[in-house]
């Protein structure tokens, strides 16, 4: 007998999910109840448990009885709203995201264990971030492993520092939060004074409070970005910054370092752009040279350094 050609409909899969979903809209066809919140919502076993490795689970460990009984299946920590919006999902393969919702879709899509929903909430969560929810973003998605969420809120904080810290989520931030986000290497500030400014402007809204942890938080400037001729000149016009100065031994009032040793005990942050000179001519006898300088900015420029590299050779 001819083993023939294997032919396919497109439109196949996507006509039984339909009649699928007719069914369930009338209730028809349903063996099962889900239960959330002391509601109840007609379901059919079979196509749960195709779709989420969660409940076809608890099918396996606690089938179904043979007395006739409807086979209830109860769900903590989902609310009726999005589980109805989560079947809508499982019987079209589309669902309606917005910044109202997200979290809880999310967390039922991690419950259930439907991964190709969550990474639809992932690239929902990945065009919402912006300077004013970039810090909870960034907390949310590393609570529920969304790595490349986390990856991108912190790109967007280290970039976007400056405008990050002047909203309400900033100025919200634990002690301990604080100075994780201070610490990190990349922000993009250009000069480290904004850091310390936003750190003062964390301590000013809840004074009282705060003031036991600005020496802690202090601990995480870097310091060797502080210019002190800028300290002396905040600490004359701003009392806080006088006091948390004079408490935080670690911030410099000195004159600045000059040349390599200023180099030495700097630690630029993030990425800076720099000059860098290669080769030329002695200035009298026009002979070629190796020589390499680079200018480094040092944040400030009044303060940009050349920098002898290792000739060409």
């Amino acid at each position: 007998m001819a083993e023939g050609s294997a032919v396919s409909d497109p439109q196949h899969a996507a006509r039984l999910l339909r009649a699928l979903s007719s069914f369930r809209e009338e209730s028809r066809f349903c063996d099962a109840h889900l239960v959330l919140d002391g509601e109840e919502i007609p379901v059919q076993k079979n196509i749960l448990a195709a779709a989420s490795p969660y409940i076809r689970t608890k099918l396996y460990y606690n089938p179904p009885k043979d007395d006739g009984s409807t086979y209830k299946i109860e769900l903590e920590g989902i609310s009726v709203m999005v589980m109805r919006e989560i079947l809508d999902y499982i019987f079209s393969g589309q669902i309606r995201l917005n910044e109202d919702t997200i979290q809880d879709v999310v967390q039922a899509a991690d419950l259930l264990l439907l991964t190709d929903l969550k990474t639809l909430c992932c690239e929902f969560l990945e065009g919402c971030i912006a300077a004013e929810n970039c810090i909870g973003i960034r907390d949310f998605a590393l609570h529920y492993c969304l790595h490349h969420v986390h990856y991108l809120a912190t790109e967007y904080l280290e970039t976007h520092f400056r405008d990050v810290s002047s909203t309400e989520e900033f100025l919200e931030l634990s002690p301990q939060k604080l100075k994780e986000v201070i610490s990190l290497e990349k922000l993009n500030v250009g000069n480290e004074r904004y850091v310390f400014e936003a750190v003062i402007r964390w301590i000013a809204h809840d004074t009282e409070i705060r003031k036991a942890h600005m020496k802690d938080v202090m601990s995480a400037l870097w310091v060797s970005g502080l210019d002190s001729s800028y300290l002396r000149e905040q600490m004359l016009n701003e009392p806080l910054v006088r006091e948390i100065v004079k408490e935080c031994s670690n911030i410099p009032l000195s004159q600045p370092q000059q040349g390599e040793a200023m180099l030495a005990n700097f630690k630029p942050r993030g990425y800076s752009e720099c000059i860098v000179t290669v080769g030329g001519e002695e200035r009298v006898s026009r002979k070629p040279t190796a020589a390499m300088r680079c200018m480094c900015p040092l944040y400030d420029p009044n303060r940009q350094l050349w920098i002898e590299l290792a000739p060409l050779s």
